[in-house]
């Protein structure tokens, strides 16, 4: 088995002025989400993280179960009270700092619309934004889990599809600096002028200018991905020249001709 996250050495790495400043870790739990909501309601402070060694319900998007196996990889949830400018950014802020954490171990981390971080054609981190208003103002629970040195193609539905950071680089990846520099990008992002942090978005997208198959609740349809708009929506172009925007949905990338 990996070490525990070391905390001293993750306090030593961060740079912020709240983000992880309050770092509650457990062993084990349903998922990171569970634990936070319920921080948050009793009134865990901005920036406060809930960070697992595994989860064994761990959630993805639109109630999709999310492999989180013990063996050294990051499954955490921010609380986050923002500012209403914040809050708008954060379809684009949380998804750009984890990317650019990952950037900077090595990897050529690109964001597949809306949130998820792949490295080639392998999923490499998913992420999962619950926001809403409570008795203190706004509040969100980001949960981000990135495959750091676990394998999860452990989970033979994720074999083809499915990599980590320590499988790309060819080496462990340490997890204390990795998870301060995710906590210091999304503070700076918070801050950011909104076209600044679109702009840096759009370098990093997997599917800008690339034809892709749009499935929303109701229907499935081809279309090409021109633009990601400030608040984080998808715009995008069906054959015929109709343009949509696109707010909630999953997307695949078409293989190219």
């Amino acid at each position: 088995m990996p070490p525990d996250f070391d905390r001293d050495r993750f306090a030593d790495c961060l740079h912020t002025a709240a983000l992880g400043r309050d770092l509650r870790y457990v062993r084990e739990t349903t998922s990171t989400m569970d634990l936070a909501r319920a921080a948050a309601a009793e009134g865990a402070p901005h920036g406060a993280i809930i960070l697992a060694e595994m989860q064994t319900a761990g959630r993805g998007r639109r109630g999709r179960g999310f492999f989180s196996p013990p063996g050294g990889s990051l499954y955490v949830t921010l609380i986050l009270r923002p500012s209403r400018e914040g809050y708008g950014r954060l379809p684009l802020a949380v998804p750009l700092a984890v990317c650019r954490a990952c950037e900077a171990e090595g990897v050529d981390a690109r964001i597949k619309w809306p949130n998820d971080i792949w490295a080639g054609a392998r999923k490499l981190c998913g992420m999962l934004i619950d926001a809403g208003t409570g008795p203190d103002g706004l509040v969100a629970c980001a949960g981000i889990g990135i495959n750091v040195n676990a394998d999860p193609t452990a989970d033979p539905a994720l074999r083809d599809t499915a990599t980590s950071l320590s499988r790309e680089l060819g080496r462990e990846v340490a997890r204390e600096p990795l998870l301060a520099r995710v906590c210091d990008e999304i503070e700076a992002a918070l801050d950011a002028p909104g076209a600044e942090l679109a702009a840096a978005y759009r370098e990093r997208s997997l599917v800008l200018g690339r034809r892709i198959v749009v499935e929303e609740a109701e229907a499935a349809y081809e279309a090409r991905a021109l633009d990601i708009a400030p608040d984080g929506a998808l715009v995008v172009e069906r054959d015929g020249g109709e343009r949509l925007t696109v707010l909630a949905a999953d997307v695949s990338v078409r293989p190219e001709a």
